[in-house]
């Protein structure tokens, strides 16, 4: 399990492939991008969590570009692709946080690459991520402004409102442009507001939490999220955020931020958030000594430390974040199993002679 850098270019390539097929899949059915299905299938969480294989081998492959000693034609070759993928995806997800997801597994693959941090990268990081915000908020903005709804459109359609956005933002005053996503950008920013109306409000409205199927959430949802939809067909959604911003927030429309703490505080009261909290920390914790702190580093443990890292949401339901651990694991465990079978056919291909 030490891969070298020059080992893991077919094993990243094939993950990022494998992950760019479950993301057709999961857009032509309508859960990737900015559309939404209004009945759940009965295999469309296991897509929404099978996207991970494509962060793996980006990160794979961005670990492979910066531990690389040797540049050949192929290291090229790859780093032109990783680039290439960054606006491909934002364009066609038309979520104005893809360009900052695109760009800190880069920030991390440099750092655990072994390359010394220095002020100036980061700076230079500190800039990159500040234009990525930015420009992600911009284009997420007149995506959504001229696709008008989430509703599901087909492949042809959607891609035409793509275009449509990169015509508007070429040709419409950039002046007007950057105010109205300023606006868009500090409303999405602030969770605090949101957070303060769960506050404000969870005494008063848990005897209804009930009727719209978020009562008691963090541990119901602890077991049957497990439950896999193709056994159970008819299982409940799983911590319905437009559920509970219809009863907080009077409008079902969006997901407004529920976030860990004020699921901690909805569920167990005030005592619930510094407890839940402190088992969120001793998780960060432990994946950091196991994958990252460790005498033993490997290019592996990297991938595994970032897909266990973004699992947790401070935007969402603490109910969720434990299902989608384990989730996560099985995902990990399977994925880098394969790229780690594909490396040992590389270095018995080599024994014999045969070039790779």
């Amino acid at each position: 399990w030490n891969w070298k850098p020059k080992e893991i270019w077919l094993p990243g390539i094939l993950l990022v492939l494998a992950g760019f097929g479950v993301n057709i899949i999961g857009f032509i059915q309508g859960l990737f991008g900015f559309q939404r299905v209004d009945q759940i299938g009965m295999f469309d969480g296991l897509l929404f969590f099978l996207v991970l294989i494509l962060s793996e081998g980006n990160l794979l492959l961005w670990l492979g570009i910066f531990q690389s000693k040797y540049k050949s034609g192929i290291y090229y070759l790859i780093l032109a692709g990783l680039l290439a993928i960054i606006p491909l995806r934002m364009g066609i997800q038309g979520n104005r946080g893809t360009l900052l997801s695109s760009v800190i597994p880069i920030g991390l693959a440099f750092q655990y690459s072994g390359r010394r941090l220095k002020p100036k990268h980061t700076a230079i990081l500190g800039i990159i991520i500040v234009l990525s915000v930015f420009i992600g908020m911009i284009y997420g903005t007149a995506f959504r402004n001229i696709k008008g709804s989430e509703s599901r459109t087909n492949a042809g359609e959607y891609v035409e409102q793509v275009l449509l956005t990169v015509d508007y933002l070429s040709t419409k005053d950039s002046g007007k442009i950057i105010y109205e996503s300023s606006l868009h950008l500090a409303e999405r920013i602030d969770n605090l507001s949101a957070l303060g109306v769960a506050v404000a409000n969870y005494e008063k409205l848990a005897p209804y939490e009930s009727s719209f199927g978020i009562d008691n959430n963090i541990l119901r949802d602890l077991y049957t999220s497990l439950i896999p939809r193709f056994v159970w067909v008819d299982k409940p959604p799983t911590s319905d955020a437009r559920a509970y911003s219809d009863l907080y927030f009077n409008y079902s429309e969006n997901s407004f931020a529920v976030t860990p703490f004020g699921d901690l505080l909805r569920n167990f009261g005030p005592f619930g958030v510094p407890l839940g909290m402190l088992l969120i920390g001793i998780y960060f914790r432990w994946i950091y000594t196991q994958f990252i702190d460790t005498e033993n580093p490997a290019m592996w443990k990297k991938v595994a430390y970032y897909g266990l890292l973004i699992v947790v949401s401070y935007e969402g339901f603490y109910a969720t974040i434990i299902p989608s651990i384990i989730r996560t694991l099985f995902i990990l465990g399977f994925s880098l199993f394969f790229a780690n079978m594909v490396i040992n056919q590389i270095r018995v291909f080599k024994k014999q002679g045969i070039g790779f």
